[in-house]
């Protein structure tokens, strides 16, 4: 029998859901937004610093000053090449952990140069990858954003994306792949995080439009059920709850 003290999230939540949002998307700023604050939730958003970066990141900047977390998605948004018919080497099987290094640093000083106000910063994995190279060159590079981030979202190999209070790994946080998925679908993934006291982190792409979508009234049903479940749980931005999680002493 386990004799482990039931973890409490925020101090007196049964579950903790956080709600993140990929590359910067425009129905991010246009819809994604807006229907969180109707409901007076605080989601994360990891644009890219490519391109116009300067620009692009500014563009979250209002968003950051309403309470969203902003995170680092990258510059170049490397992700495995393993399925991509042509001859193009430019995935994460060709790149070195050198590279990986100096990606993240370059990364990490453009996001700090447009929201110099934040200290910790988390990390999200493009296409939710953690190697570099190929065969017996293959290596993780969650050591390297450990060196540089105070938490980072992964995706899962495993049927439960759930992140358990005591076992998560910070710099590789387990989340839940939710293009496509009804409203039905995704309150059940947050029903079965309470069930289980765990920290379900949902990862959106397209609101409404763009690619990897979901529906816009899907969005805005799960938004209404987290809203009016808060007495047991806690919807907030991945970095409080990586912050909360540290801080909280787990008597096991």
């Amino acid at each position: 029998m386990s004799n482990l003290k039931k973890f409490l999230w925020n101090k007196d939540k049964r579950s903790s859901i956080s709600l993140t949002f990929d590359d910067g998307m425009k129905s991010h700023l246009d819809l994604a937004i807006p229907i969180l604050e109707d409901f007076g939730l605080a989601g994360t958003f990891y644009p890219v610093a490519g391109g116009d970066w300067q620009a692009s990141l500014n563009r979250f900047r209002p968003a950051f000053e309403n309470g969203h977390e902003i995170g680092n998605h990258s510059i170049h948004h490397w992700c495995s090449c393993a399925a991509s018919i042509n001859l193009d080497r430019n995935g994460l099987e060709y790149r070195t952990y050198d590279e990986l290094e100096s990606e993240l640093q370059s990364a990490d000083q453009r996001f700090r140069a447009v929201f110099p106000e934040i200290n910790r910063w988390s990390f999200c994995y493009p296409c939710y990858n953690t190697f570099v190279g190929r065969g017996k060159g293959r290596r993780s590079y969650v050591p390297v954003v450990a060196n540089h981030f105070f938490a980072a979202r992964a995706g899962c190999e495993m049927s439960v994306a759930i992140n358990s209070p005591y076992h998560a790994d910070l710099h590789c946080l387990n989340s839940w792949k939710c293009e496509y998925r009804s409203a039905g679908d995704l309150i059940s993934l947050v029903e079965r995080t309470n069930d289980l006291g765990g920290w379900s982190i949902f990862t959106f792409h397209g609101i409404g439009e763009g690619h990897l979508p979901v529906e816009r009234s899907d969005f805005e049903k799960l938004c209404d059920y987290l809203d009016k479940a808060r007495d047991h749980l806690w919807t907030a931005p991945l970095m409080d709850v990586a912050e909360d999680l540290c801080n909280s002493k787990i008597d096991q």
